[in-house]
């Protein structure tokens, strides 16, 4: 795995992370299809899955890549459509992935078998604003697209692929029904397995019904996690001979404290003791707190003693009382804060304006002047030739959303990394076609530049 490009924080998205779709093994021998039913706060839940006979379930880097997809979605801004394009090489960093010729087609495999399988959850998905469980049944890419030289399909550095993700994962994103994901850590373990098992084991520790919940221990029956693995059809033994490694490898880590294993046969249990530093945060609220000086390891400890409606609450308060006056720091902002969220009967809410500031449940995306502001040439400046191209298609992504076809990406961002567009010019010209309600001549232009490069 590359760990040099992955980010630290993302977001995951909590039904697929809890239900887990992607079986924990490392490589599966034939395998098209799998099916688990089991018992959850007195609901029956089934879940199936159906591959064609030459891809197989999904399995091993495909956790890689559909959290590197999640990931995209997200940081494209949540389009309700699902409609996201990226080149191939960005979404192999985005997963963690080496640039050689052997990860190529992996992608490739993996973006076909997660397009192709079909999935079936019933009474398991969560449409969390309503407070109820539904039936879904979705590819978990529904639509795929891709460029490629000649004939083979074979992804190179000029792919540029664009696809739409399934709609009862794009609406549970939209909802908010989301937890923090420690990328980094995820991609510098050594084996797919170990870091589906990271993935579903950070999961788990959210009451799907509570998600502010967060547990440090989890009680399994063995038989039961196997089903949650998508190991199923291993005996006990051969069960804790698959999740041995895998556990001693996040104890190792530092994410686990401990594994014990009670019992014998088919009634062993299972009883996970996580780590309590190792919590993870709402990367929103995290962002909120390091503006104000609050150190991670502090930020985590909130983190396990409030709810994130009380913090967000809590810093909307100090933030009140600081911009009004009414608050001065007298050592630091990080104390102070601290202070207030320890202490919120100490401060006078009242005198604060009823009217705050709350965190949104989603990021959205920043196709406004922040986006494009004369500093932006400043920046392509700094960029390598990869970074450029990169940056040219998230942001016609953002303004242009579905107006250019795969191939005119692909042209695009060839152009922007050979240094044949001016990228800068490129998205000023975008933003302000479409503040002046100008695209289809705007459209017309790019169109145009494909073959002409001095137009921009």
């Amino acid at each position: 795995m590359n760990t040099a490009a992955a980010t630290t924080m993302r977001i995951d998205d909590l039904n697929w992370g809890r239900l887990n779709l992607i079986s924990a093994v490392d490589q599966v021998d034939g395998q098209r299809s799998w099916n688990v039913e089991f018992q959850h706060g007195g609901r029956q839940v089934r879940v199936s899955c159906r591959a064609l006979p030459e891809l197989c379930v999904p399995h091993g880097v495909d956790n890689d890549v559909s959290s590197a997809l999640i990931d995209l979605l997200d940081s494209s801004g949540l389009p309700e459509d699902g409609l996201v394009s990226v080149s191939a090489s960005e979404l192999m960093s985005l997963a963690g992935f080496h640039r050689n010729g052997r990860y190529w087609a992996m992608l490739r495999e993996s973006l076909d078998r997660l397009h192709t399988t079909s999935f079936e959850v019933s009474g398991g998905w969560r449409d969390h604003p309503n407070r109820r469980w539904i039936t879904a049944k979705f590819h978990f890419i529904e639509n795929l697209e891709y460029t490629h030289q000649g004939e083979s399909g074979s992804f190179d550095e000029r792919t540029m692929i664009q696809l739409q993700l399934a709609k009862p994962l794009v609406a549970s994103m939209l909802s908010g029904y989301t937890k923090p994901l420690n990328m980094s850590f995820m991609h510098s373990l050594s084996r797919p397995r170990t870091r589906i098992l990271f993935r579903l084991l950070d999961a788990m520790r959210y009451d799907p019904e509570n998600p502010e919940v967060i547990v440090d221990a989890l009680d399994v029956g063995l038989v039961e996690w196997a089903d949650q693995c998508k190991i199923s059809s291993l005996r006990p033994d051969s069960v804790r001979r698959a999740l041995q490694s895998p556990h001693e490898e996040l104890i190792r880590r530092g994410y686990l404290r401990d594994v014990t294993i009670s019992g014998r046969g088919r009634s062993q249990r299972l009883f996970y003791e996580f780590t309590p530093d190792f919590s993870s945060i709402n990367p929103v609220l995290l962002t909120r707190l390091r503006r104000h000086g609050v150190a991670d390891g502090v930020a985590r400890g909130l983190g396990r003693t409030y709810t994130l409606a009380v913090l967000n609450k809590r810093i909307d308060l100090f933030e009140g009382l600081v911009k009004s006056g009414q608050l001065t720091p007298r050592k630091s902002a990080a104390a102070a804060l601290v202070h207030l969220i320890k202490n919120p009967d100490q401060y006078n809410a009242e005198a604060v304006l009823t009217k705050t500031v709350s965190t949104p449940a989603r990021r959205l995306p920043k196709a406004t002047d922040e986006a494009l502001t004369p500093s932006v040439t400043d920046l392509v400046d700094t960029m390598s030739p990869e970074e450029r191209g990169v940056y040219l298609v998230r942001q016609l992504n953002l303004l242009l959303r579905g107006k250019l076809t795969t191939l005119e990406l692909d042209a695009l961002h060839a152009k922007a990394v050979d240094g044949e567009l001016n990228v800068a010019e490129v998205c000023a010209a975008v933003l302000k076609a479409k503040t002046g309600n100008q695209i289809p001549a705007l459209l017309s232009n790019l169109r145009a530049s494909v073959h002409q490069a001095e137009l921009f």
